[in-house]
């Protein structure tokens, strides 16, 4: 079978088509037969294969296949406002002798996608992505038929969540900020954490071996940064205008400041 280039030039396409500098691929694709993924609209097709909050038919009721080009996938909520948005580009469609287009790239900004269902013939090639990728080559159906359409499938991309959080040193020099967190500077550190260990340093200047709060982020060479950190972690989850969680990254973000 001879394949050759399927190109369409597209204004839109070229302003969307996203520079992907690292793509993991699928392992390959696994085949469903009609009888399993029943054809239909994109999220009754994606339900067959998973659980996927969005859902979009590339190039639905403009004709069949995967030609090149990009399409901007809008999901509303109940009150009309937008809920979410993926830019999809489809690129390098090839087309076989009988015109039919039998293999395609694609990519997705700004959410990655978690499985793409290139449907030919009696069945589907379901590609599947965990991490969900933000693109991947050479897409085809089953036996290299002629493509009849293509549905991409994804959820939301969770970005690590990152906390406000002030450090030790900025509980150091605002001692007026202690008093909206209910915790007292002069509660001892043992009363939330055990008995810090003291540094040589610590144990050579006399430090006390049960430190207030405040004597332990005062004085960070005595007892460490790490129990410095746990007053800073502390003040920071009790204070109610610093959003901070225990076991979130520490950034040095204060709102406070």
């Amino acid at each position: 079978m001879k394949i050759r280039q399927f190109a369409i030039v597209l204004s839109m396409a070229s302003a969307l088509t996203l520079a992907i500098s690292s793509v993991a691929l699928a392992a390959g694709p696994i085949y469903y037969s009609n009888d399993q993924i029943p054809t239909g609209n994109a999220a009754s097709e994606c339900a067959s294969i998973g659980t996927f909050a969005y859902a979009h038919k590339w190039n639905e009721g403009n004709g069949e296949g995967a030609p090149n080009g990009a399409e901007t996938a809008t999901f509303y909520n109940a009150d009309g406002s937008v809920d979410h948005t993926n830019n999809i580009t489809i690129s390098n469609s090839m087309l076989d002798d009988d015109g039919e287009g039998v293999m395609f790239d694609w990519s997705s900004s700004p959410n990655g996608i978690g499985a793409v269902l290139v449907k030919a013939g009696t069945g589907y090639n379901v590609y599947t992505y965990n991490p969900q990728v933000m693109g991947d080559t050479g897409l085809y159906g089953p036996e290299n038929k002629g493509i009849s359409h293509v549905t991409f499938c994804w959820n939301k991309d969770v970005a690590e969540e990152v906390g406000e959080w002030c450090s030790p040193g900025y509980w150091k020099n605002h001692p007026d900020a202690w008093a909206a967190t209910g915790i007292s500077p002069t509660a001892l550190y043992s009363d939330y954490f055990g008995a810090p260990t003291r540094s040589p340093k610590g144990r050579s200047d006399g430090a006390p071996t049960n430190p207030t709060l405040s004597e332990v982020v005062e004085n960070p060479q005595w007892y460490g940064g790490d129990a410095a950190n746990n007053v800073g972690d502390l003040l920071s989850e009790a204070h109610p205008d610093v959003d901070f969680e225990s076991g979130d990254e520490r950034v040095e973000n204060c709102p406070l400041n």
